[in-house]
């Protein structure tokens, strides 16, 4: 983490404005990213989720992505990138289309339900919303792991 995130953080935690879901999603991404730098790329490698994230940063920053630049993205083979966009599509989470400037290129773009999946997971992820109270603390992802437990301890009972 640099000092930039590390700023991020403080201001977060100190009361300032709430980070906006194109900062939550940048958190994301660098963490999926950084996970490369501890573990071998191949075990814990998602690209479908990887291609959400950008596709939501793209839109937030009111950019377009062809599917060219998807396949890039993803570092996977030109074949398996199309398979998981293709899978990203059928399941209503992106939109394929032309570019209406250049007919040679495709786009692919977040779906109404793909954004609004991507938002409601992104403040599920970070408790955007302050929690039950209403509580405004630095923004942190949420441990998934106690309801592993719980579900582990009910199941034993």
């Amino acid at each position: 983490m640099d000092s930039h995130d590390h700023s991020s953080a403080k201001r977060w935690a100190t009361g300032a404005p709430e980070p906006t879901l194109l900062e939550l999603a940048r958190q994301t991404q660098k963490a999926r990213i950084n996970c490369s730098q501890h573990f071998p790329k191949n075990v814990f490698r998602d690209s479908a989720w990887d291609i959400m994230l950008e596709l939501f940063i793209v839109a937030e920053e009111q950019r377009t992505m062809c599917v060219k630049e998807a396949i890039a993205v993803l570092g996977e083979t030109p074949t398996s990138s199309l398979r998981r966009i293709e899978g990203l599509k059928e399941a209503g989470l992106v939109i394929r289309s032309y570019d209406p400037i250049d007919h040679r290129r495709v786009l692919v773009t977040l779906s109404a339900h793909g954004r609004t999946a991507m938002i409601s997971f992104l403040k599920h992820l970070f408790d955007a919303s302050g929690g039950a109270s209403g509580d405004k603390k630095a923004v942190k992802p949420i441990s998934f792991f106690p309801v592993a437990r719980e579900r582990t301890r009910n199941a034993d009972d």
